[in-house]
């Protein structure tokens, strides 16, 4: 193919075919590049979804939630201690 546009002797349409090949291998580059992105992502948002089931089980929030009223208990406590209210 390339040597029958060359047998025609027109710059231009040389030009032209030669920027179609370049874009034809970028178009095949970028769709390889997406496809392998869109595997990166499915792995990683299965592995996030994974992660939120390994902490809904260990009842993360809640011991979290339980945790963060301790804490509240605790200051409450000191300053009463301290002979403040809040």
């Amino acid at each position: 193919m390339d040597r029958m546009i060359r047998c025609l002797n027109d710059p231009s349409l040389t030009a032209e075919v030669h920027r179609f090949h370049v874009m034809a291998q970028e178009l095949e580059w970028f769709e390889e590049a997406i496809a392998e992105s869109e595997d990166r992502w499915g792995e990683l948002a299965g592995m996030h979804c994974k992660t939120i089931r390994r902490l809904e089980m260990a009842d993360t929030l809640l011991r979290i939630q339980d945790q963060d009223e301790g804490l509240i208990d605790n200051v409450l406590r000191g300053d009463t201690q301290h002979g403040r209210r809040t």
